[in-house]
């Protein structure tokens, strides 16, 4: 069967959508997966490219889709290639648009899905919305997404003070407004910042936006945290909602960096996060302030340092990747 991938434009975006991508690229690359086209730095170009690059689409191909990258347009052109050449495909889904605060819908969403035989998806909360919604085929849990880095370069690892980083796109962070009411901690903000006035609080310092290939290794702080949505209490809103269902790509760059992470308790990742020892897990984050953090963070260093090392050679992927070429194999075998 011949492995091939949609391929994906590389740049640097700035954000952590883009580095998972390209990421996923690079390991899909070297589990054998040969790249559709070579992308132009021309964007009409390019969409030419992903329309004759269909041709290459055929009954013996699997075909490996990072979800969502294509416009509909494209989608619905290659839903009706891959039924045509009954070629057997499999989509690793990075976001859901529907439930993501982007715009589309559900049923659409879902129609899309199921042009796939097999997904790739975060976590198990994830597998079971999307089986409800009623996508039919098999699906195949990542667990966390890669950060590839080089894991023999030192990460930025200074005596413990109570200090919390914050990364990504810190304009949809209501929330962050008002993390001085958590005195107890120092707060180093690193992403996109266009609205957020950082005069009026008074524990929170931004670090700047740093390219992702660079930040793994200067993120200054002592945890990671997850949030999202506007308020300390819980992650509400759509982006905090969203984290009911979706593993964010900034978990994994905390623990590239070596950082122990805090999460909200009824996200997705919780449990991946408290299974492994990585941090803690807490309903509100006014919790931080009678937690003794520090009591267990050697702990916690130890367990990240260890995941770190798989995040930095892609070993979530290509697991999952393996679970999924094992049952192609079975079903191979059955006809």
């Amino acid at each position: 069967m011949r492995k091939l991938q949609y391929s994906v434009y590389k740049q640097e975006t700035g954000s952590a959508g883009g580095k998972a991508k390209n990421d996923a690229f690079d390991i899909l690359l070297a589990n054998g997966f040969a790249p559709s086209y070579k992308p132009s730095h021309k964007r009409s170009i390019r969409i030419i490219q992903q329309y004759l690059s269909l041709r290459k689409i055929k009954k013996d191909t699997l075909l490996f889709v990072q979800y969502p990258a294509i416009s509909d347009a494209l989608m619905k052109k290659l839903v009706k290639r891959l039924k045509k050449t009954k070629a057997t495909s499999v989509a690793l889904v990075h976001d859901l648009p529907s439930i993501q605060g982007m715009g589309g819908e559900t049923d659409n969403e879902i129609k899309q899905l199921n042009a796939f035989d097999y997904l790739i998806v975060h976590n198990e909360k994830m597998d079971a919305y999307l089986k409800e919604k009623g996508y039919q085929g098999k699906t195949v849990i990542l667990g966390v997404f890669d950060y590839l880095h080089d894991i023999e370069k030192p990460v930025c690892d200074t005596p413990y003070e109570n200090r919390i980083c914050i990364a990504g796109n810190l304009d949809k962070g209501a929330y962050i407004r008002k993390v001085d009411e958590l005195s107890s901690y120092q707060f180093n903000l690193y992403g996109v910042n266009r609205v957020l006035d950082l005069t009026q609080i008074n524990n929170a310092q931004y670090k700047g936006c740093l390219p992702s290939d660079e930040i793994v290794y200067l993120l200054d702080g002592d945890f990671g945290l997850v949030w999202d949505g506007e308020s300390l209490d819980e992650c509400s809103g759509i982006y905090g909602k969203y984290l009911l269902y979706n593993n964010p790509h900034k978990l994994s760059l905390y623990l590239s960096s070596g950082k122990p992470v805090i999460v909200w308790k009824q996200s997705a990742l919780a449990p991946f996060v408290e299974e492994n020892g990585l941090g803690v897990a807490v309903d509100s984050l006014a919790e931080l302030e009678r937690l003794d953090l520090q009591a267990n963070y050697e702990n916690y260093k130890q367990n990240v340092m260890e995941v770190k090392k798989k995040l930095g050679s892609g070993y979530y992927l290509t697991q999952a990747l393996a679970r999924v070429m094992e049952d192609i194999e079975k079903e191979t075998e059955k006809k």
